[in-house]
């Protein structure tokens, strides 16, 4: 039987220590600062971390959600952004750009629908935690989060199993999704909410959400994927350009381009872009928003098609700019970097797995590494990777 002092966390939240035989002790739950006791399983906290705080939601560790918020903000931006280092295997902790907002920053929340009860799944769960009121949410978010509450209970839907509450910070849309067939005056009530989408498809109003990012704007469908921390998106988007503005690039690549985010605002400050993203609403999105600001005079073509399967080789540029899901982009940097673009900027809310990528080019030097607090609360930090390709490559 032994104490262990928890030292660090793992990518997936988990605290970790290790114990006088060296054997590493992994604690759900448990943050840099706790001291465990290993005589059982799982290990028993005996004195907190002095970074721990009472969490300040009353549905901490139900909802699945704020998987953090037992951290002070200070101490999780200093652990989170070890934790993006080490996968770096960056010598120095990268600098931690916080929310313009500690609360009421996000822009979207999914919920589920049971009946006449909406609320969130906990992790690893199938059951509905019924929160009232989201405190991260945006306030127009949170509003419309209590008009859907006393609609359900007016109304008693049936059919719809889940729905995202989705504001561009001015207006909000309901983009409900189907759990089956949805009766006619169920879809006929849901007019009452105004502004609705029932499985990608208008029911009222106008679901297509404007966002503005650098004085941009871009259409959003009701199923395409946007940052949902508008404020601090809009600060990762201008790091990015002044990047690839200093470094002195002359033309974009953006891969995994999604609606247009960083394509169009690195158009308006006067680079060309080629921009990539898979067909779907996304595409859609991003075919749209690219022809929108070719009519505002700006240089920038969108190509609706898989990464995976894009040919480079005919396409100028020398820089790459990428965004990938979660999982990343395993095998697309060295085929992509076949053409030598001098820069390439990465996107990321996994690290490990865009360090993975990353170590697919060694021919290129990470020369900068900032992480933005896009999800308050949680273990995840947005990370923006910046390289430059080596004057002599290595062997």
């Amino acid at each position: 039987m032994s104490d262990v002092t928890l030292q660090w966390l793992l990518p997936d939240g988990r605290g970790v220590g290790r114990a006088p035989d060296g054997a590493t002790v992994r604690v759900d739950g448990g943050v840099p600062g706790d001291v465990v006791c290993t005589d059982q399983d799982p290990p028993r906290l005996v004195r907190p971390s002095p970074d721990r705080r009472t969490p300040p939601c009353p549905w901490s560790k139900r909802c699945g959600g704020c998987d953090l918020d037992v951290l002070t903000p200070g101490s999780r931006h200093r652990a989170l952004a070890a934790t993006v280092a080490h996968a770096f295997r960056h010598p120095h902790t990268p600098t931690v750009v916080p929310s313009p907002r500690a609360e009421g920053h996000r822009a979207r929340i999914k919920l589920a629908i049971e009946g006449t009860a909406v609320g969130y799944r906990p992790r690893r769960s199938h059951a509905l935690v019924a929160v009232q009121r989201c405190r991260i949410a945006r306030p127009e978010v949170q509003d419309a989060h209590q008009r859907l509450i006393d609609w359900l209970q007016r109304v008693h839907p049936r059919g719809l199993g889940a729905v995202e509450i989705r504001s561009d910070g001015t207006r909000v849309a309901y983009a409900f999704t189907s759990s089956g067939s949805v009766p006619r005056a169920t879809r006929e009530a849901l007019a009452q909410l105004e502004v609705v989408a029932l499985d990608g498809r208008r029911i009222a109003g106008d679901p297509v959400l404007e966002l503005r990012i650098e004085d941009q704007p871009l259409r959003v469908r009701p199923r395409s994927f946007y940052q949902v921390n508008l404020e601090l998106n809009t600060l990762l988007v201008a790091h990015v350009r002044q990047a690839l503005v200093d470094r002195g690039a002359e033309a974009v690549l953006d891969l995994y381009a999604g609606i247009g985010n960083l394509s169009v605002p690195l158009a308006a400050a006067g680079l060309p872009v080629v921009a990539v993203e898979a067909p779907g609403p996304g595409g859609e999105d991003l075919r749209d928003n690219a022809a929108a600001a070719r009519a505002r005079g700006l240089s920038i073509e969108a190509i609706t098609q898989r990464v995976e399967r894009l040919d480079p080789s005919r396409i100028p540029f020398d820089a790459v700019v990428l965004d990938p899901p979660r999982a990343g982009a395993r095998g697309v940097l060295p085929r992509i970097t076949r053409n030598r673009p001098r820069i390439v900027a990465y996107i990321s809310c996994h690290a490990p797995s865009a360090a993975r990528d990353l170590r697919e080019i060694p021919d290129y030097e990470l020369v900068s590494l900032t992480t933005f607090d896009l999800f308050v609360d949680t273990r995840h930090l947005e990370a923006v990777a910046i390289l430059e390709r080596r004057s002599r490559p290595r062997r």
